[in-house]
């Protein structure tokens, strides 16, 4: 029995993942906020060239002094009820009860990169992830999201021991 040459494979298609989607593809895109320890200039770059609003510290609180330094609970307060779209790594703000109960009062999704990433893996996971995140921040009910190199996962608030 002869093997005959198989058909040439389309690799193309599954090499390159979809692109992201640009904030023109929702009905109304989220904003977001790019906390000082959570994400690069390169991070901000990729989503306002795809046309999303990126909210800083600096434009919260002012200025970049002013913003420096800032206590989570303060901006936390600060954002309350913009509905914007939180990526941060400081996932310690889930261990403190001031900050959880300020998280809570804020009422932001919030979406936690990982705190060992390089720029290169912060830019990766959320263009390889923006359609998630968009997605599970279009619920009212704001949640606590991990990025991960396997997608993104609900963030599971340990109850403190005492």
């Amino acid at each position: 029995m002869k093997n005959l040459p198989s058909s040439p494979k389309n690799t193309e298609s599954a090499s390159k993942p979809s692109e992201p989607p640009h904030a023109c593809s929702w009905a109304a895109p989220p904003e977001f906020y790019l906390d000082e320890n959570a994400v690069t200039r390169s991070v901000r770059r990729f989503l306002t060239n795809l046309g999303y609003t990126c909210h800083t510290p600096p434009e919260v609180f002012g200025t970049r002094a002013e913003s420096l330094g800032a206590a989570d609970t303060e901006w936390l307060g600060r954002i309350a009820g913009t509905g914007w779209v939180v990526l941060n790594r400081d996932a310690k703000i889930m261990e403190r009860p001031d900050e959880l109960v300020a998280y809570r009062s804020a009422k932001v999704h919030m979406f936690y990169l990982p705190g060992e990433a390089t720029r290169d893996l912060l830019l990766h996971l959320v263009e390889t992830n923006l359609t998630n995140i968009i997605t599970l921040s279009a619920d009212r009910t704001p949640d606590v999201w991990k990025i991960t190199r396997h997608g993104v996962e609900r963030f599971v608030v340990r109850k403190r021991r005492r």
